[in-house]
């Protein structure tokens, strides 16, 4: 049988080097994960590098495109007030036209009314005078 001093030697260097290989391997262990880390990281900056320059380069896509919806709905705007002047003047001269048409005919009217009957013309006449002096001179 083996001498208790020897056993524990022996026992003492299992340990020692059961220590020293767990240290080693504890070693290398945490040299693998910082270095994963170090690769999450700079796959994660990549990542966000990328996204980055997509969302500049969207960012001024969709600026060109505000600008050129912008033009466009100027030039719309343009050509309906152009359109609406047009109708505007061709109503107006309608309108002028046709008060010109109705106030001819008021006047033929009025003509024929004072041919027909002069007296109560002049006589409608001196009635509205006399209203508007009596209006104007109370002022």
């Amino acid at each position: 049988m083996a001498n208790p001093a020897e056993s524990a030697a022996t026992f003492r260097r299992d340990i020692e080097t059961a220590g020293a290989n767990l240290k080693k391997e504890t070693e290398a262990a945490a040299g693998r994960v910082g270095e994963e880390f170090q690769r999450a990281k700079e796959n994660i900056a990549d990542t966000a590098s990328s996204a980055r320059d997509d969302l500049s380069a969207d960012l001024r896509k969709l600026s060109k495109d505000v600008a050129n919806l912008k033009d466009t709905v100027t030039e719309m705007v343009k050509a309906l007030g152009s359109d609406l002047g047009e109708a505007a003047s061709g109503l107006g001269a309608e309108i002028a036209s046709s008060a010109k048409d109705h106030a001819g005919s008021v006047v033929e009217e009025l003509e024929r009314v004072a041919r027909r009957n002069p007296l109560a013309v002049v006589t409608g006449a001196l009635c509205l005078g006399l209203v508007i002096g009596l209006l104007s001179g109370r002022r």
